[in-house]
């Protein structure tokens, strides 16, 4: 694994808490039914509400006059990212705390990281003062406005596999946005200063159905190296997170979402891209490879758990005092398992084009799923969470795996379908698909017997086998 997304073991440190408390007439108007419909945003880790923005983007265009004429010249320079001006909302009981926090953000030096409900995560830096305002008129919450501008991409030509290098990263950095949608969507939910019984209620339902999903994932039938991953982080979600006194900062929703993510981040980070010979020298076989997990075992187990956690937490929010708290934290822990999943597929080696796109397709299929979970927990009464910005995490997610197979595809082999006739041996089917090229035959036929699950070759069944083309098996 590339460890792009090892990051989710230092949440602490990403800033305030999110939003949503409505304790004020005008608080709990912004924070309940109109607050759903805002977008959560975040700079420098602290969360807001973000009504609206506005993006400047242009060309760099001079006008260039010349005395006694009345016609001008034009010069173009280039294109131009401009400014993106955000007003922000900080809504909540512990809003003088957050805007503090914000204050704080905003006097940093150097650029950061802007998450943004419609652009996504960008790099900005800050380019004109930022102001927070109070109203006696508007308790509970604080008003900002800030204009930042995009931080330049650093481009240098990477020659003939740059293409395949960067659907490689966007895939690991599309899977790293679904973890901060997670990790977004559990401090919306954990937002208010005192947690009320049936909120830590939630906390806990979640933390026990997914440690019970992942004691059945990775129990005494799962690979010793799946076992191994999981122990600590398993150990962790048992012993749980403490309640503070007072949830004045993001702490407490971060350390939800480390214990929910810790399984998966260790399966995924246990993921070798190649696999151990089985003959070979002894420091080959043992030691540091000892613990790494195939490819292969650690997505399908992943997607399987993503399935496990839905289904599961259905169950937990049918059955909570606070449905919608439920729906929301187990959504963070199916999503962070599906980003987990997607990460870990980004080292399988595709044996052929059928391959390739069966996996396309398995993924494709279990973020269509998370769509759907999305939109019904849109449609739960009390759910104040990031919904734009986890389906627009998903589409692009979706996105760069297409991409990265579909560019993968020219160099894969094709499996071709030759039809048996009567009952007849292997070694002759293979024989004909190899051709004039009697060097192939054995590779032929050994594809054949794999792939197909021939368990007689000697007498291949009538019907149509498939089998790598000839010239491609070797």
């Amino acid at each position: 694994m590339s460890g792009a997304l090892s990051g989710l073991t230092s949440l602490s440190g990403l800033g305030a808490g999110s939003l949503g408390s409505q304790t004020n007439v005008l608080g709990g108007l912004l924070g309940g039914a109109v607050g759903s419909a805002l977008s959560v945003a975040a700079w420098r880790g602290v969360t807001f509400w973000m009504p609206n923005s506005q993006d400047e983007a242009g060309r760099r265009v001079l006008q260039v006059w010349f005395p006694g004429r009345d016609d001008y010249r034009a010069q173009d320079f280039g294109s131009l990212d401009g400014m993106i001006r955000v007003s922000g909302l900080i809504i909540g009981d512990d809003y003088v705390i957050r805007a503090q926090r914000m204050r704080t953000a905003l006097m940093q030096a150097g650029a950061g990281t802007l998450v943004h409900p419609w652009w996504g995560a960008i790099q900005c830096r800050l380019m004109q003062t930022g102001t927070i305002s109070f109203a006696d008129g508007e308790i509970r919450m604080a008003r900002f406005q800030a204009t930042f501008v995009r931080v330049p991409v650093q481009s240098t030509s990477k020659g003939l596999f740059a293409d395949i290098e960067d659907t490689l990263t966007s895939v690991l950095t599309q899977a790293d946005a679904l973890v901060d949608q997670a990790v977004l969507t559990c401090r919306s939910v954990l937002s208010t200063l005192t947690l009320p019984l049936a909120l830590v209620s939630a906390v806990s339902s979640t933390i026990g159905v997914t440690q019970g999903v992942w004691d059945a994932a990775t129990g005494s039938t799962a690979a010793l190296p799946v076992r191994t991953a999981a122990a600590a982080p398993l150990a962790a979600l048992s012993a749980g997170v403490p309640v503070p006194v007072a949830n004045s900062d993001t702490s407490y929703a971060d350390s939800v979402a480390t214990v929910l993510s810790g399984v998966p981040a260790a399966v995924a980070q246990a993921v070798s891209p190649t696999a151990s010979a089985a003959i070979a020298p002894a420091d080959a076989v043992s030691g540091v490879d000892a613990d790494d997990i195939d490819p292969a075992v650690a997505t399908t187990l992943l997607m399987t758990a993503t399935e496990s956690l839905r289904t599961a937490g259905q169950t937990a929010a049918a059955q909570a005092a606070d449905p919608a708290s439920v729906r929301g934290l187990m959504m963070a822990s199916t999503l962070v398992t599906a980003a987990q999943a997607v990460a870990a597929a980004s080292s399988l080696s595709y044996t052929s084009q059928d391959d390739a796109l069966t996996w396309r397709d398995r993924l494709l299929a279990m973020l269509d799923t998370l769509i759907d979970d999305i939109e019904t927990l849109a449609g739960t009464a009390g759910a104040a969470v990031p919904i734009s910005g986890m389906l627009g995490a998903i589409r692009d997610c979706k996105a760069a795996i297409t991409a990265d197979i579909s560019e993968r595809l020219g160099r894969l082999p094709a499996v071709i379908a030759v039809t048996v006739p009567r009952q007849m041996s292997a070694w002759l089917v293979a024989y004909a698909v190899a051709g004039d090229n009697t060097s192939e035959v054995e590779e032929v036929w050994t594809d054949m017997v794999q792939r197909n699950g021939l368990r007689h070759p000697a007498v291949t069944s009538p019907g149509v086998i498939r089998v790598l083309q000839p010239g491609d098996v070797a």
